[in-house]
């Protein structure tokens, strides 16, 4: 007597209760061919048939009514359906049917110690119909026994494999949710260090081009306005990426832009190691971690010189950014909180002094970094 599905009230992800399908309850109704098969055999008279019929209409419609119904309902309804099995059993011991609903409803509706004790009385009913109300049929209350605690053990174990797929399907959502909510993050992080590098590319090269019109260097301007197209190009791409994962050029060509914003914000700027061959997704994360760290360096610093080192350590690669910028106070903004995140996402971690100037430190593990 499995009726169950799980319903969806309205949220995707959110799934709140579990309910009785109505769709093919009525298969379910055939259990009702043990009330009706005395009905045609025995000699049962007009008045008597008719008022059976009317009771199985009524328990007809209560089974429909409990599909249908709130947990404030449920207990009268259940008790309107035994009502209706006992007000039967004196006449048509086919009732035991009738009582196998009212068990498979409390095991799947109730706890368990809850549904047990309503079997209990139902198997209690059962035996005192057969004692002392008789009803005429020698294993009624053995038939009645076994139908009551198979169904409404059947009722037990569909309502336990429709929570354990109700727990499924929430998990699947959450995890769906959090999938979107770190994407999300994703986008973010790689829209702040992207545009935040790319927007102060643009303010540099404006304000050359604005300061070489006025001394009518027109030919040194017109370059600066070329390459703010150029930048505006390739933002507009990487903004596209972003939505679906940040793409670069590689670690020596990404690296050699930055060198050359440096450069042309006035800053010095030298690069000591060897360059280390990253893959996947420390390489992307050792771009967007630099991008942001000259970033600050060219809005915030007032120094002129810049160093980036690369170290080959025991187990892993340590980057260094430095200027000699004063600098007495950093706060840390959501540029450098996500460089952190980044890091922390490959197993490796950011520090940063101010002591003597501005210096950044990345460090993480050679999983997927190997030295050239």
């Amino acid at each position: 007597m499995s009726l169950v599905v799980l319903r969806n009230y309205g949220n995707n992800e959110h799934m709140n209760t579990i309910e009785l399908e109505r769709k093919f309850a009525w298969i379910y109704l055939l259990n009702l061919g043990f009330y009706i098969f005395p009905m045609v055999l025995a000699p049962y008279s007009i008045a008597q048939l008719a008022i059976m019929t009317l009771a199985m209409l009524a328990f007809i419609g209560g089974y429909y009514r409990t599909l249908y119904s709130t947990p404030g309902e449920r207990p009268w309804l259940l008790l309107a359906l035994y009502a209706i099995a006992c007000s039967m059993t004196v006449w048509n011991p086919g009732t035991i049917s009738m009582f196998g609903f009212v068990a498979f409803f409390a095991g799947f509706y109730y706890p368990l110690r809850r549904a047990a004790i309503i079997a209990l009385g139902i198997v209690a009913t059962l035996f005192a119909f057969q004692y002392v109300v008789v009803t005429g049929w020698e294993y009624f209350h053995y038939y009645g026994l076994f139908l009551v605690v198979v169904i409404g053990l059947f009722g037990v174990i569909e309502r336990n494999r429709q929570q354990r797929v109700l727990q499924e399907k929430r998990s699947e959502a959450e995890i769906e949710r959090l999938a979107t909510t770190v994407e999300r993050e994703r986008i973010a992080r790689d829209l702040h260090d992207i545009l935040g590098h790319t927007l102060s590319c643009i303010i540099l090269k404006a304000d050359l081009a604005e300061k070489q019109l006025a001394k009518q260097q027109y030919d040194a301007a017109g370059k600066q306005l070329a390459e703010l197209a150029s930048i505006a190009r390739e933002s507009l791409s990487d903004v596209r990426k972003s939505v679906s994962g940040y793409k670069h050029q590689g670690l020596t060509r990404e690296l050699n832009k930055l060198q050359q914003r440096l450069q042309d914000a006035g800053f010095k700027t030298d690069i000591k190691g060897e360059l280390p061959t990253v893959t996947g997704n420390h390489e992307t994360t050792l771009i967007l971690a630099l991008t942001e760290m000259v970033t600050n360096i060219v809005r915030h610093s007032k120094g002129n010189q810049c160093v980036i080192e690369f170290r080959n350590m025991s187990g892993s690669i340590g980057v260094a950014l430095s200027d000699n910028g004063g600098c007495e106070h950093l706060e840390e903004g959501n540029g450098l909180r996500g460089v952190r995140e980044r890091m922390q996402a490959i197993g490796g971690q950011l520090t940063y002094s101010v002591s003597q100037g501005c210096r950044f430190e990345l460090l993480f593990p050679t999983d997927g970094a190997q030295q050239t």
